[in-house]
């Protein structure tokens, strides 16, 4: 698998890339929620799995070039379930202090942080020949590298 200098990611409108954009001063950023299992969820024998899961909030900011910058994280904690619009209405305060920005199609390299615990970020799966989204896998892209993404 050849993997991209920078990965094109095209915003969808109510979707996964929804949150997606450029500010006036150039950054590029991505917010979206998703869910991380502590232990993995492929170890949890429980059926009860809603209590090992942590809901998040997540916007991940980049330079003009696609660098990966910083993340701001929320999470209602582990085996609670964020109640109503609360993470979406997180991700739309993060983006207010943004200042004025523009929902767009963005190009980002590839990258992962670590945030409690668990990696969050653009991660390759050479198994399956995509670049995942982390850590929930909720997201996945692959050749030919045009911003259209996979659930």
């Amino acid at each position: 698998m050849t993997l991209p200098e920078k990965l094109p990611i095209a915003r969808m409108e109510a979707y996964h890339t929804h949150y997606l954009g450029k500010t006036v001063a150039g950054r590029l950023f991505w917010g979206y929620e998703t869910f991380a299992y502590s232990p993995p969820i492929a170890q949890i024998k429980d059926k009860n799995v809603w209590q090992y899961r942590s809901d998040y909030a997540v916007l991940h900011l980049f330079d003009d070039e696609g660098n990966y910058q910083s993340s701001k994280s929320f999470t209602c904690g582990k085996g609670i379930l964020c109640k109503g619009d609360i993470l979406t209405d997180k991700i739309e305060e993060w983006l207010s202090e943004l200042g004025e920005f523009t929902y767009c199609d963005i190009e980002i390299k590839l990258f992962q942080t670590i945030i409690d615990g668990f990696t969050f970020g653009l991660i390759p799966n050479k198994e399956c020949s995509m670049i995942e989204l982390e850590p929930s896998n909720t997201i996945a892209f692959q050749e030919p590298w045009d911003g259209e993404y996979y659930t």
